[in-house]
């Protein structure tokens, strides 16, 4: 299966639309504000979640988020916007919630708290989080703004909207507030499962064993379609990597690691470095892609997790079996599948994950 990778968080149109989140939309005949009929609400667990926020300036502030509904629009909802060309024709997802200063210090940048949200799609690509301005076709605005106050004082609270785009046919897996601000690093992450998400996203992998070609950047000889086989994925233990020079944060030292294994085969006609290990993602039902790291040691062994880490070259025909250290900071996520981000495409190919 080929899934979307990263979608780049923009800001789109400075102008903001005067309407709180509610996802009301067209006027109905008497003046009352009524939702189109093609919108869908959905089914996200909703509730409060205390979490940190880190600012630009790497200052943290204990907040309290609660997500009080997701809302999925329709195309339509793009076409008579000023948004970017790229964007139209993606389907908008309005996200209601609301967040409490729970700690001792006023907040700054108030309206920064929701850059360390992220809508997953079932894909595990991000949303892309725009501001829209101009309305549906018709003229009428949509109802989603981002009212956050420039500052939020202890104990005080506000109610916001905001929106993100996913491509047409993508559905959501989640929503995640990540307290360092980079979902793929080792802080603490709050996850708001959508029931039904999970189930979609499985829909079409690969199976273990399936072989399946990916896209690799070989710079020297460009772009090679490698025959590529998942073999196993593995739960390590902490000690495994004790002395290990992996960069490592202080949250990453104390995660679970998980070994993954992927076969590649050279297709020819010339040897080729086997360095493809840092395309693989550890793929998570909390909708995390978390990258694989490697020593630099060529003697290093790894119980579970043997390979080659340095480059060496491989025949035409021949194959290799390259192993990935994939770090789990948060208990209560699991891995679920295991994707390869291709070269030169928007996408991901995935293999369901056989743990052992």
């Amino acid at each position: 299966m080929h899934l979307s990778s990263y979608v780049t968080k923009a800001a789109m149109c400075a102008a903001a639309i005067p309407l709180l989140a509610g996802c009301t939309g067209e006027q109905g005949a008497g003046g009352a504000a009524e939702r189109p009929a093609s919108w869908k609400d959905l089914p996200v667990r909703a509730g409060a979640r205390d979490v940190v926020h880190t600012d630009t300036d790497h200052r943290s502030y204990a907040v309290r988020i609660t997500v009080k509904s997701l809302v999925r629009g329709s195309a339509e909802d793009m076409r008579g916007a000023r948004v970017d060309k790229e964007l139209k024709g993606m389907v908008p997802h309005y996200l209601s919630f609301e967040v409490t200063n729970t700690g001792r210090k006023k907040i700054p940048a108030a309206y920064m708290v929701d850059s360390n949200f992220a809508l997953n799609g079932t894909d595990w690509a991000r949303g892309e989080e725009v501001s829209i301005s101009g309305g549906r076709a018709g003229g009428v605005d949509l109802p989603c703004a981002d009212t956050a106050p420039k500052t939020l004082a202890p104990g005080d609270s506000y109610k916001s909207c905001v929106t993100y785009a996913l491509p047409k046919g993508v559905g959501v897996l989640s929503l995640t507030h990540n307290a360092d601000g980079y979902l793929d690093e080792g802080g603490a992450v709050a996850t708001w499962p959508v029931e039904g998400g999970l189930k979609a996203a499985s829909a079409g992998l690969a199976e273990p064993g399936d072989r399946v070609r990916v896209r690799w950047d070989s710079h020297e000889d460009g772009v090679l379609e490698l025959p590529a086989t998942l073999v196993s994925v593995r739960r390590g233990s902490a000690a495994d990597l004790a002395g290990l020079d992996l960069n490592l944060n202080e949250k990453e030292r104390r995660g679970v690691p998980y070994y993954v294994s992927v076969t590649y085969t050279n297709p020819g006609p010339k040897d080729l470095y086997t360095d493809q290990a840092d395309r693989v993602r550890l793929l998570t039902e909390g909708g995390r892609q978390i990258p694989g790291k490697t020593p630099f040691v060529l003697d290093t062994k790894i119980p579970g997790c043997p390979s080659d880490w340095v480059a060496r070259t491989i025949s035409p025909g021949d194959s290799v079996t390259e192993c990935s250290i994939h770090l789990m900071t948060d208990a209560g996520d699991k891995p679920f599948a295991v994707g390869f981000a291709e070269a030169g495409r928007p996408r991901l190919v995935a293999w369901r994950a056989p743990l052992h």
